[in-house]
């Protein structure tokens, strides 16, 4: 047996090991098992992905609520800070302050809906 790792082989190579090593289970009348071995592979591959791609798909919700709550809760407080404020050059940096979080806690919400 080859020391040479199969990471270390070309993709070429491998599928020539693969093709010899299916002719010689097809010989051996192995091939249905091989089939359906096979099959069972790519079927557990596919759960894996659609479980991957759900909880992707989950998070980003998450994600999005959470923007959406922290965009409420920002826009309460800075309704309370402006209540609070005396001077309109205060207001108006609170406003300015506002606008800049507001505006990434939408692109939060905003990844989250892809």
């Amino acid at each position: 047996m080859s020391t040479t790792s199969a990471r270390s082989r070309s993709p070429e190579e491998r599928l020539a090991i693969l093709k010899k090593a299916h002719a010689v289970l097809a010989g051996s009348g192995r091939d249905l098992q091989l089939k359906q071995s096979r099959n069972a592979a790519i079927l557990r591959k596919a759960h894996a992905i659609v479980g991957q791609a759900r909880e992707q798909k989950r998070l980003r919700r998450c994600a999005k609520l959470a923007a959406l709550k922290a965009i409420a809760a920002v826009r309460e407080a800075y309704k309370n800070i402006n209540a609070s404020s005396t001077s309109d050059i205060d207001r108006k940096c609170w406003r300015e302050r506002q606008a800049l979080v507001e505006a990434e806690l939408m692109k939060i919400a905003k990844l989250g809906s892809r």
